[in-house]
């Protein structure tokens, strides 16, 4: 490969500083938005435990409040609110309670329970005893 003579050395070096500099220019901005993204972050995780401590002391304030004779009803005509959970963290009980209860109980499928409610399994109507309960009678009959 040859050098073109009209090129100096001086000039190439020169181009290629700055070349790197401008590219250096992204490297440093880079940098800068990476270290303010972790203090940002830093930042949101402290706000975070600070506002599970404030959520802890309301819930204690609260519990005291009810445990000295407060109902949550007059807390509640007076602006004062409950505490409220955590996001992001366990469901509360109520709705725990919401999503597990059935108003009725469900039937269970299978060999053991096909039986509709207008047929009978085949080894209780050939059954020659009667149908006995098995819950206790109670003997509450007046005495005279």
């Amino acid at each position: 490969m040859s050098i073109s003579p009209t090129v100096d050395k001086d000039t190439v070096i020169a181009r290629a500083r700055a070349a790197i500099e401008n590219r250096t220019k992204y490297i440093e901005s880079l940098f800068d938005a990476a270290e303010a993204s972790a203090a940002a972050r830093e930042k949101v995780a402290e706000a975070s435990r600070e506002a599970d401590r404030a959520t802890a002391e309301h819930a204690a304030a609260y519990k005291e409040a009810i445990d000295a004779g407060w109902t949550a009803a007059e807390l509640t005509e007076s602006g004062l609110t409950a505490p409220t959970p955590p996001t992001g963290k366990k469901a509360s009980k109520a709705s725990t309670k919401r999503s597990t209860s059935r108003g009725t109980p469900r039937r269970r499928v299978g060999a053991e329970n096909t039986a509709g409610p207008d047929r009978q399994h085949d080894d209780v109507a050939s059954s020659p005893a009667p149908d006995v309960s098995t819950e206790p009678q109670s003997s509450t009959t007046p005495a005279h």
